[in-house]
């Protein structure tokens, strides 16, 4: 997830020097649907939803930044900015609600508006699952997502599917390490309250035991 106060500059280094990786993916600006049967009928915001699941599943997460065009002739991509109209559709209360509709566990992010010179840009940053990966789930039939599905992204870069085995040896050891930080937090976490118990001084001494000691064999 991204830092409030310093959302504008990591994003403007992103777009100074635009380039999509396995974290950074860039869309056209696209209007939200204003309802989860809008989301049924537009493939560009399956899309963006197939790549929030696939982020998730990464290691360090991503971004997903919409109002930027690729050039497919010069190879290169360009800052188009959010059309104004298409802008006002972004509600984050909105997109969640619809978004959680098609992960399991819910997906994790945050919805950003960018300003970047004289344009603005929406920008997904989507947070790694905590405890297990995210699997799709469609009880829609969206033409985008594939129910029980595990989206990743590649280095390519590109959104799939697991598809091959060394894909899902790599995102299982991911949940085991993950699981395994989660643990040595709980140890540590543990250790620290039982050293922080103080425990009572006993008012008993010892020459009291041995008073009350010869007192029994009297």
């Amino acid at each position: 997830m991204i830092n409030p106060t310093k959302a504008d500059k990591i994003i403007s280094g992103i777009l100074e020097s635009p380039n999509e990786s396995r974290t950074i993916e860039f869309k056209p600006s696209v209007s939200w649907p204003s309802d989860i049967n809008g989301v049924q009928q537009n493939n560009k915001i399956q899309e963006i939803i197939k790549s929030i699941l696939a982020m998730s599943n990464t290691r360090d997460g991503g971004k997903i930044i919409l109002g930027v065009e690729k050039d497919s002739e010069e190879k290169k991509y360009l800052l188009k900015g959010m059309d104004e109209n298409d802008l006002k559709t972004y509600d984050q209360d909105l997109i969640f609600e619809h978004v959680r509709n098609f992960g399991e566990p819910e997906p994790k992010f945050q919805v950003l508006n960018i300003k970047y010179g004289d344009k603005n840009f929406i920008v997904f940053a989507v947070q790694s699952f905590i405890f297990s990966p995210i699997i799709c789930k469609n009880k829609r039939n969206l033409n985008q997502l594939e129910n029980a599905a595990i989206y990743i992204r590649t280095d390519k870069p590109e959104t799939k599917r697991i598809a091959e085995p060394s894909e899902m040896r790599e995102i299982i050891d991911l949940a085991i390490e993950k699981e395994l930080d989660l643990f040595s937090v709980r140890i540590q976490r543990f250790f620290r309250t039982i050293s922080s118990v103080k425990v009572p001084k006993s008012t008993v001494t010892d020459e009291n035991r041995f008073q009350e000691e010869l007192k029994d064999v009297k």
